[in-house]
């Protein structure tokens, strides 16, 4: 399934900034186009420097970090060195993996006692963000992401954990390069692929988290200004 690209690179509109070495090219300072989406959208643009999201439209979460214990390199975090726009965007660094890897997850609502609590996004129809890989050199790749629910989350107590069918979440791919790009990805683009249980229909009503879930053994990822579209 491919993701929607909607944006890229600097234009008269666009104020650019000296990128430093190892950063994404053609960072961005605010494009008009994209500036003054409504605050209720906003999931994260990391510029409190914390693992917590956006405290607006009954979203209270935080960042959280998944990984299958065999990297000995991992690192998921704000950081103030490559931002796309503002000073902080978000960094995803990993190596090593060989068995499920990791993955970073904006989990929408606090856990209650372990437990995911649901959120509604039902009023809007897919998640934008800026993204783009970091170091000095590599080749382009896709990037797996999308969403999970109450039906597939681990601590959703819905699906057989015990049978490994869990985290069968809602995905597609994206196309990252090096250069800072904004992506609009449409929930209704997004699937399962059938490795879980259950299989159902998105139910927007019970959304648990945005998730980041690269399949390269090694990434360095960058992503800022995470919104929800109507």
């Amino acid at each position: 399934m491919l993701a929607l690209l909607v944006g890229a690179g600097c234009d008269a509109s666009v104020d650019p900034i000296q990128v430093a070495a190892g950063c994404p090219g053609r960072p961005l300072r605010g494009p008009i186009a994209y500036a003054n989406e409504p605050r209720n959208q906003l999931i994260d643009d990391f510029e409190t420097n914390t693992d917590a999201l956006a405290n607006v439209d009954g979203r209270n979460g935080l960042w959280v970090l998944g990984a299958d214990g065999s990297s000995g390199d991992l690192h998921a975090e704000p950081s103030d060195q490559c931002a796309a726009r503002g000073s902080y965007a978000g960094h995803f660094i990993g190596q090593g993996f060989t068995r499920w890897g990791a993955n970073w997850t904006a989990v929408f609502e606090q856990p209650s006692g372990g437990t995911a609590v649901p959120y509604d996004a039902g009023k809007y129809s897919g998640i934008s963000f800026w993204a783009a890989f970091g170091g000095q050199d590599g080749p382009d790749f896709t990037l797996s992401l999308g969403v999970t629910t109450m039906d597939n989350a681990w601590n959703g107590h819905i699906c057989q954990q015990a049978q490994q069918a869990c985290m069968d979440y809602y995905r597609t791919r994206v196309p990252l390069t090096h250069d800072w790009t904004r992506f609009l990805v449409q929930f209704a683009n997004m699937a399962q692929d059938g490795s879980g249980f259950p299989l159902l229909p998105m139910r927007k009503d019970q959304m648990v988290g945005f998730i980041i879930w690269p399949t390269q053994p090694q990434f360095d990822i960058w992503i800022d200004d995470v919104r929800f579209e109507p």
